[in-house]
């Protein structure tokens, strides 16, 4: 029985430490956040802030200048940015009316 229980604790004790950790991280805050309070704390970041939470969200798409200069793609400004991570965020979130503010913004793509 003994063994079966540090088996358990072997097993689970680094998902609670992980799952602990993400509530610490900036990145997983921002998944909590929606409508108002969302759009607020994201008009306080900066466009690099806003790139990192996209790459870190979504490592397969083209967010990073230096990825965009090399495919030869616009670069993504300030609110594109925003815009990106705002939709992303509140997709997740059940009852979402699509828009951010007054502009609709659920079919966007980026």
């Amino acid at each position: 029985m003994e063994s079966f229980i540090k088996h358990i604790i072997d097993v689970q004790l680094p998902k609670i430490i992980a799952m602990e950790s993400n509530r610490n991280d900036w990145r997983y805050q921002l998944l909590e956040l929606k409508d108002k309070m969302l759009f607020d704390k994201l008009k306080l970041m900066t466009r690099q802030e806003l790139l990192g939470w996209l790459q870190w969200y979504d490592n397969t798409g083209t967010f990073f200048d230096h990825d965009c200069i090399r495919r030869g793609i616009p670069l993504l400004t300030k609110v594109q940015a925003l815009t990106a991570v705002y939709l992303r965020i509140m997709r997740g979130h059940e009852g979402w009316d699509g828009y951010m503010g007054t502009e609709y913004i659920r079919n966007q793509i980026f």
